[in-house]
């Protein structure tokens, strides 16, 4: 009887917190497929009672591998290791030539477990394991350096430097992304407006071409390769680890909090404060809470709080029963101004929590004091498992209700573009990230500045290398959440809105973020990104044959942008690009 009261009582908590979300998240077009509606009538409790349990056993796994591989760092077998991975994958790579190249190579880890929006597109590709590759090699605390396989994560990074006063020089903010992806992808964070994207924190790339010949690249060894590997996502040949700058840090951060009450008043102020030279805040963001108004954070390192003034600063921001981090930021609307004392590894991952503000379009009370209180300690889902749990007839429904873009374009272009993102999306928060680009002509890579956005001599700060490197400021402007139209039950046109903000990032010298869903043509892809320096490289290593074009990697699976009438334009006027 107890069991079966139980049973009940249990099931009365799953239908609970069904319709408690359910109609808090809003009514669902009759547009969308019955599967997908069925899925947002369900996804609170399957988030609740069985992603979310399972992403928290899987923090603990990861855990427990960080302590092991920290007594293994120790006894120093983490090289000997490195090198057995190493001869595995070039005996994989021995074996499909072997076989005839029987397919394109590519990893054989999941669609799902990565951070882009994608699920599948390797169907007809070989495959190969490179999961294994999870060992911090090496930490030299005198020349400020770390040297990590491809598929540590940011959280193992933060444990391990953390306790020796050191942080990567771009420390990404979710703890689940990978090294790897930070360096041959896109890697942001918000002291980039002084330091740039992750890739400027490179030092040397370890990889392994379609031959199996293993590279040891650097600026000096192969310029043209090292500079052609950001953003190429592995097209070149897989990376077998990598060594990046580390920066000194203090054990916390004084955040202050600045509200703006219009896009232009946040433009101007966010440029003022991103050219302040050395004065200028070492992490810098604002988060937009509609089309108008805002509030920027900008960081200062900080020591141990001592008095009791400082100590009644203090804000652990990260601790389960707290509000989100964004909702703590958006009281300041009201207040004006503020100031915060903040734990440092608790700053550097303070949107894990709330997956950005994510989290609150699939559990719509996941910020309300009882949920946080009574389970919020097991955390935030992991992105990869939310992607797990969608079907095909579900991502392809998603990708036309949910919204994750980014645009990198000029900052003198953002009151233009928070305009423009108001009407394509009309999503909100929305996160804006100032970075400087640096440009080196012919060898800045997949990402070339237009010489016209470039800062005059006085504005451009010395690269973090030491060198003197001609570089502008942009700012990352990015939309994650459901839009507008769709929590007002109607439909929205998901093509037709990314496409237009694709063209317009184009037309202002932008790029936009590669792990999104893109809806342009390979042809218009090309036109955005600097595919030169890359095209020589892959024909140098033979990559061509062996492994796929980036817009092949980086493009939506098959059913989510239809793109045949743009195709069949550029056939007829001969600008098409074949894959």
């Amino acid at each position: 009887h107890l069991v079966t009261a139980g049973l009940y009582a249990f099931g009365a908590v799953v239908l609970g917190t069904g319709l408690l979300g359910s109609r808090a998240s809003g009514p669902v077009s009759k547009d969308f497929p019955w599967q997908f509606r069925l899925a947002a009538q369900l996804r609170t409790p399957v988030l609740m009672f069985i992603v979310i349990p399972i992403s928290y056993v899987q923090a603990w796994r990861r855990s427990l591998r960080m302590w092991m591989r920290a007594r293994e760092r120790a006894g120093e077998d983490a090289m000997l290791a490195h090198k057995a991975n190493v001869q595995k994958l070039v005996g994989q790579i021995e074996s499909w030539i072997a076989a005839g190249r029987p397919g394109k190579l590519r990893t054989a880890r999941p669609a799902w477990a990565g951070m882009s929006t994608k699920l599948g597109g390797k169907a007809d590709s070989h495959k190969l394991e490179v999961r294994h590759m999870n060992r911090i090699l090496h930490v030299d605390e005198e020349n400020l350096t770390v040297t990590a396989e491809p598929s540590v994560t940011m959280g193992d990074l933060t444990h391990e430097l953390m306790p020796r006063g050191m942080a990567l020089q771009t420390h990404v903010e979710m703890e689940t992304i990978t090294i790897g992806g930070a360096a041959l992808g896109f890697g942001i964070e918000t002291n980039s407006h002084r330091v740039g994207l992750f890739q400027e924190s490179v030092i040397e790339y370890e990889i392994v071409d379609c031959t199996g010949r293993v590279h040891v690249v650097n600026e000096e060894s192969d310029p043209e390769l090292f500079f052609a590997l950001p953003w190429s996502v592995g097209t070149a040949g897989f990376l077998l680890s990598v060594k990046v700058r580390l920066v000194r840090v203090k054990p916390y951060v004084r955040v202050v909090y600045e509200a703006t009450n219009s896009a232009v008043q946040l433009q101007s102020r966010m440029t003022e404060l991103s050219r302040m030279g050395a004065d200028a805040p070492v992490f810098l963001e604002a988060t937009m809470y509609c089309a108008e108004r805002a509030v920027i954070q900008a960081g200062w390192y900080a020591d141990t709080p001592t008095t009791p003034e400082e100590k009644r600063k203090v804000n652990r921001i990260n601790d389960f029963w707290k509000p989100f981090y964004f909702r703590w930021v958006e009281t300041f609307l009201e207040k004006g101004k503020g100031e915060d004392i903040v734990p440092l590894k608790h700053f550097l991952h303070r949107f894990t929590r709330s997956v950005f503000w994510e989290l609150e379009d699939m559990i719509p009370f996941s910020n309300h004091p009882i949920y946080r209180c009574l389970w919020g300690w097991l955390g935030a889902p992991e992105v990869g498992l939310l992607k797990l749990f969608q079907g095909p007839v579900i991502r392809q429904a998603a990708a036309h209700a949910h919204v994750v873009q980014e645009s990198i374009m000029p900052m003198h272009r953002l009151s233009e573009g928070v305009e423009k993102f108001d009407k394509w999306f009309g999503v909100y928060p929305l996160l804006v990230f100032p970075v400087r680009m640096f440009d080196r002509g012919a060898m800045s890579g997949f990402l070339r500045p237009d010489p016209s956005e470039l800062d005059t001599v006085e504005h451009q700060p010395k690269h973090p290398s030491g060198k003197t490197v001609a570089s502008g400021l942009w700012v990352d402007l990015g939309a994650y959440g459901v839009p507008r139209l769709i929590k007002e039950g109607k439909s929205w046109d998901a093509k037709t809105n990314c496409r237009a903000m694709e063209h317009w990032t184009r037309d202002v010298h932008g790029w936009c973020a590669v792990y999104t869903d893109i809806f342009c043509t390979h042809t218009e892809f090309r036109a955005m990104f600097d595919h030169t320096l890359i095209d020589k490289c892959r024909k140098r290593l033979h990559a061509t044959t062996a492994f796929p074009e980036i817009y092949t990697k980086v493009k939506p699976e098959q059913g989510i942008a239809d793109l045949s009438a743009e195709l069949a334009v550029e056939a007829k006027l001969g600008t098409i690009v074949k894959e």
